[in-house]
């Protein structure tokens, strides 16, 4: 059974509504082109709940987490959890009553993250010449109103992006929700919070969790997270843990940080912040595991380094080892000539003015 269909809310900024973030962004519905309330009552909609009632997950709006469920947990276990109590069979086919919200308005961003692209970060389409859409959509006081007259029904909301502290538009939408719902933001919190209204409204709550999107400490932060200040963020972590929020990293493993996790676990237990670490989806060729043997055994290494230590929480743990198990499971892949094509795009193309990837990873370099 998946809570979802009946009591999730996901808007991407294309304005494609669905019911959760895994679910298919074809099936349900356009906001630009159709109210909430016909899709989220819609035929479609109605089909999803009506398979899930029958004990069987949608054959095309539930593929993502059935994959996912293959190699760990997926998005379904989330909406479960923030609906203990929900029971489908006493839920019609048409009842929506948003418990766990996420909206993301647009993509404007303010930096270009090496792994990043034009269609999640706006300074990468302007990096581009891709035009892309900022500011309000149409559909924006619809949503509002919607999440308004359900303020009963909310629990959680997930301020993602573009970067959340950006949109104006998140301005309105604390408003409008519960003042003692729990509000998490996936940031990369690289933005003057002294000046920054959508903070200014954050700091009033009291449930607030931020998970700070970065992977790398100093140099290294600076030259993943492009246009980011690693001083600013450690100032920015500060005020927010001064202001008695939950406070933790939300890095990504990549062949960016496998050889440089005992730096940044350090960095981490020393600043009282958690990772709740995330597997790599794409490109691939920033995979440690697909970029031959000589690589595989340094982040192998590293991992049997951190794997050591006495003060690693469960959920690191499980994460990493679970990591080092995928290295004896893995296909022999390697991708190094893709992963050297990137590196001489974004040094030479894109940021031209950061660190070099041999200075800051000689270890990895030496490899190449």
């Amino acid at each position: 059974m998946c809570a979802a269909p009946w009591r999730g809310l996901h808007i991407n900024p294309r304005g494609d509504i669905k019911t959760c973030c895994a679910g298919d962004p074809n099936m349900l519905g356009n906001l630009n082109t159709q109210s909430i309330e016909s899709v989220l009552q819609g035929p479609v909609m109605q089909e999803i709940r009506q398979s899930l009632r029958a004990g069987k997950p949608h054959a095309t709006y539930c593929q993502n987490c059935v994959q996912a469920e293959r190699y760990g947990r997926s998005e379904r276990d989330w909406h479960n959890r923030m609906n203990p109590d929900f029971d489908a069979n006493q839920a019609s086919d048409i009842e929506h009553a948003p418990v766990l919200i996420d909206i993301r308005w647009n993509t404007t961003c303010n930096l270009s993250c090496n792994y990043c692209n034009e269609h999640s970060s706006s300074r990468w389409a302007d990096l581009k010449k891709i035009p892309f859409q900022s500011g309000a959509r149409p559909y924006y006081e619809q949503v509002c109103e919607y999440l308004e007259h359900h303020g009963d029904s909310i629990k959680k909301v997930a301020l993602i992006g573009g970067e959340p502290l950006l949109l104006k538009e998140n301005e309105r939408l604390l408003d409008v929700i519960p003042a003692d719902c729990q509000v998490d933001l996936i940031t990369n919190l690289s933005v003057d919070l002294s000046t920054n209204r959508v903070f200014a409204k954050l700091a009033q709550r009291q449930r607030v969790g931020w998970n700070v999107s970065f992977d790398n400490i100093g140099d290294r932060f600076e030259f993943v997270r492009y246009g980011g200040d690693w001083s600013q963020i450690e100032r920015n972590i500060k005020t927010l843990q001064a202001c008695g929020h939950q406070v933790g990293i939300h890095p990504l493993y990549t062949i960016y940080n496998a050889t440089r996790l005992t730096e940044l676990l350090d960095w981490t237990k020393s600043h009282g912040v958690s990772t709740p670490w995330q597997s790599l989806y794409h490109p691939e060729y920033l995979d440690p595991l697909k970029l031959g043997p000589g690589i595989r055994q340094l982040a192998l290494a590293e991992l049997d380094q951190v794997l050591s230590r006495t003060d690693l929480d469960q959920g690191d743990r499980g994460f990493l080892q679970q990591a080092a198990a995928n290295y004896a499971q893995s296909a022999d892949i390697d991708l190094t000539a893709d992963l050297l094509a990137h590196i001489n795009q974004i040094e030479t193309e894109y940021h031209i003015d950061s660190t070099k990837f041999h200075e800051l990873w000689p270890e990895i370099s030496n490899m190449l």
